[in-house]
């Protein structure tokens, strides 16, 4: 992850930060109704991968 805001990449865009409170805010927003614990224990469970991380979100009920 870069730590300069202005230089976002390719890296910077498919994997979730979880030291970065606004990428897992963000993430949180897309799935209000999980609790925020729930969202970073997927994080940890599926790898920083975002794509990975939704597709295991979109599953929980």
């Amino acid at each position: 992850m870069s730590d300069n805001k202005t230089n976002v990449g390719q890296q910077d865009s498919i994997r979730i930060d979880t030291n970065d409170p606004a990428e897992v805010k963000y993430v949180h927003r897309q799935f209000p109704h999980l609790k925020h614990e729930q969202i970073l224990e997927a994080i940890k469970n599926k790898g920083p991968f975002r794509e990975d991380v939704i597709k295991y979100l979109q599953n929980l009920k």
